[in-house]
């Protein structure tokens, strides 16, 4: 007598990361973060580029100007392209992280998912993967913007070595968001609700954005405090 059993694939995950990049390229939420980005960033590169043909005269010869365009700010935006994707990125990690498995579940969907002939962990794999390929796009497709209008509006093309240090640039800040997506799909495992596990990334975030550096300095002065006798240029230094 025999029995059937079931083939269970080695790359489910990739299956499933299939899916789900379909599912967040045809979402409500991709397209008004994507465009929410976009505004964003266009408005950061056209207040740096217009800075810097104010100064157009002064900055010729400049050791990597096109750089320029993602690190200064003018006025009126507030912030580089830099500080923004470095301040704001995280949340795409969040958006796309927090409801991966408990939105399955509050849907009534999860049961019929890890019914599949695929591994458990597979389903939480590719749902990452997906996620981190979708962020990837959309910093890519940031990123290209960018660079296409500092080309147009300064007539700028970047060398060789500038191209490499912005795609570097770009791999490490998929990384990093890659991290907060890490982040929000294990709360999403570990928590029921979305709205619980979306909260709880969100405070993370938080905390980390606006106080690791009062964080980071009072861990420096516990562990090489400054002598009761210290310099100013010491107090400064050990700051």
């Amino acid at each position: 007598m025999s029995t059937a059993t079931r083939s269970i694939p080695r790359a489910g995950w990739r299956t499933v990361a299939r899916k789900e990049f379909t599912d967040h390229l045809l979402s409500a939420r991709f397209t008004v973060l994507l465009v929410l980005l976009a505004i964003a960033a266009i408005g950061s590169v056209y207040a740096s580029a217009s800075a810097i043909r104010g100064v157009a005269e002064k900055a010729a010869g400049t050791p990597a100007l096109f750089l320029r365009l993602f690190t200064i700010n003018a006025n009126p935006i507030p912030f580089s392209f830099i500080t923004f994707i470095a301040f704001l990125a995280p949340l795409l990690g969040i958006a796309f992280g927090f409801d991966a498995i408990n939105g399955e579940r509050s849907q009534g969907t999860l049961p019929r998912l890890v019914a599949q002939p695929i591994h458990r962990d597979d389903v939480i794999n590719g749902k990452f993967a997906a996620g981190l390929a979708v962020i990837g796009l959309m910093l890519t497709s940031l990123t290209v913007i960018v660079a296409g209008l500092g080309i147009v509006t300064l007539g700028i093309v970047p060398s060789a070595g500038e191209v490499t240090r912005v795609i570097v640039w770009l791999i490490v800040a998929i990384i990093y968001v890659g991290f907060w997506l890490a982040l929000a799909t294990l709360a999403s495992v570990m928590l029921r609700r979305a709205s619980t596990s979306s909260l709880v990334s969100i405070a993370v975030w938080l905390v980390l954005a606006l106080f690791a550096t009062l964080l980071f300095r009072l861990v420096a002065g516990v562990l090489a405090p400054a002598p009761a006798d210290a310099t100013p240029t010491q107090v400064l230094r050990n700051a």
